[in-house]
């Protein structure tokens, strides 16, 4: 998996398969989540990470607050996922992202 995807609220599944990017039931918990649900994210083309901040973003209007976290194992893709939600956080949520520790 490149990258875990917590919450405090039950999210979605989501394949999309001519971006190549497959968003499926965590079934192995790294200890480092602490929220009760999750997804893993397997990406095969990182030019399609805005993929990822928009499906955070049209789950997060679902609600009027959520916690999440985002555990991530490659380097890039957590320098540019951090730099993504920055930009796109809404104010009443709330996120944290950190590297995937091995």
């Amino acid at each position: 998996m490149d990258l875990f995807i917590a919450s405090d609220r039950q999210l979605p599944i989501r394949y999309y398969v001519n971006e190549a990017i497959w968003i499926r039931r965590g079934c192995f918990s790294p200890p480092q989540l602490t929220l009760p649900f999750f997804v893993e994210v397997e990406i095969k083309n990182n030019d399609n990470l805005s993929i990822i901040t928009q499906y955070i973003r049209e789950f997060q209007c679902q609600y009027k607050y959520t916690e999440m976290q985002i555990l991530v194992k490659d380097n890039v893709i957590y320098t540019e996922m951090e730099v993504m939600l920055n930009d796109q956080l809404l104010s009443n949520h709330t996120i944290t992202i950190h590297p995937l520790s091995k």
